[in-house]
Parts: structure tokens; sequence; C-alpha cells
């Protein structure tokens, strides 16, 4: 070891801590100052806070908190009833185009399975588009039998949705054989609604109003 560092460390004079040896890593032969970890009384080493000051801030942290959680909670509940609304005219729209497509009928139906339509259902239960096999379809279904295309889950949120029918149905032209009429989506915490008119024409439009 180097004399000048083992003069230092048994000098009691000097003593400081490792990060202010004459010869470590961190520091210079001779520093004009004491780096940060050197002073008498460091950020590291400042009081606490008080437990009036931390009552203070607790404070008014729960009064920020209540101010703000039934705006967020508004928020949170109105992008849920559009993302919700999004979906169903996405879906009515995908059967539409299907029907079209393939030449065949399709439609959108009340389904708590997932893999059929519910005769008597609730819209609010879920929903699925399909299509009906026309024959000789190249995916190699059975003639005549409906063929699932898309599935959608129950709602969230204990939000309702009232439709014309169990079912829309779509003619291979793209205009609806049954089921027109208004879908009505609600948010019992909000109040809020969303409007969907089918017309006879087939076309889904969100409206603020009833449908005529």
């Amino acid at each position: 070891m180097h004399y000048r560092y083992r003069i230092s460390i048994g000098s009691p004079k000097k003593a400081c801590p490792f990060v202010c040896l004459l010869l470590p890593f961190v520091c210079f032969n001779y520093p004009p100052s004491h780096p940060l970890v050197c002073l008498n009384k460091p950020f590291i080493r400042n009081r606490g806070v008080t437990l009036v000051e931390l009552i203070i801030v607790l404070t008014i942290a729960g009064v920020l908190a209540a101010l703000a959680a039934p705006g967020m909670q508004r928020f949170v509940a109105s992008n849920r009833l559009t993302a919700q609304v999004n979906d169903l005219l996405a879906d009515i729209s995908l059967a539409r185009s299907d029907a079209i497509k393939r030449n065949t009928s399709a439609g959108v139906c009340t389904s708590t399975s997932g893999t059929s339509c519910a005769a008597s259902g609730n819209w609010a239960n879920g929903w699925l588009v399909y299509y009906v096999c026309p024959t000789g379809d190249p995916s190699g279904c059975t003639a005549g039998n409906n063929v699932v295309v898309k599935v959608h889950e129950a709602l969230s949120g204990s939000n309702t949705l009232t439709g014309p029918a169990d079912a829309l149905v779509y003619s291979k032209s793209g205009v609806l054989s049954s089921g027109a009429g208004q879908f009505t989506l609600t948010d019992p915490y909000t109040s809020g609604r969303r409007i969907v008119c089918v017309t006879p024409t087939g076309r889904p439009n969100l409206s603020q109003v009833n449908c005529p």
C-alpha cells in the first residue's frame, strides 16, 4: 500500500468515509472541498416530517381524491358506453356486409352461449354475428346452417340494451328482412344513453333522439 495512503487512514484528524480517502476511485489526491456525503448534514440525514405535517398532507390528499373520484367514475362510465355502442354499430355493419359479400342471409342475434341464437334473449347478455351457409360455400359448412362470424360478450357495468327484436336479419341484397327499429343502450349509474336506429334499408345510425 502506498505510504501516503496508509498515513491518511491512520490519522485521526483526517478521518473520512471511504469515498474521501486520498486515493479512492472517486476522489482526487487533494480535493478542494469535501463531497456531498462528507458534509456534516447531508440531505440523507435531514430530519423527517412531523406528525402534524403528515396529517395535513393526508387530509389534503383525501379531499382531492374525494373531489376527483365522481368525475373519474363518470369519465370511465362514459367511455364504456361509447365503446359498447361502437361495438354494436360495427357488428350490425359486419352482418350487412357479410350478407352482400357472401350473397346469402346474415344477421345479428341475441346469444348467451356464443354458439347459437337465443329464442328469447336479452341483448345485454351478449350477441353474435352469423351468416347462413350457402350451397357450395368454400369453407365446407353445411348449406342452410348458421355460421358464427363474431361473438360479443355480455355488457359490463350493469348497462342495459334493448332492441326491436331478438335478431336483425339481412337478405343477400343488404336490406333488412326483419328487425328494423331502435336499440337503446343505457348506463344506470350516469343515466347516459346511446340510441342506434336501424332503417329498413339496413343502415345503422347513431342518434341523439328516439328513432322515428
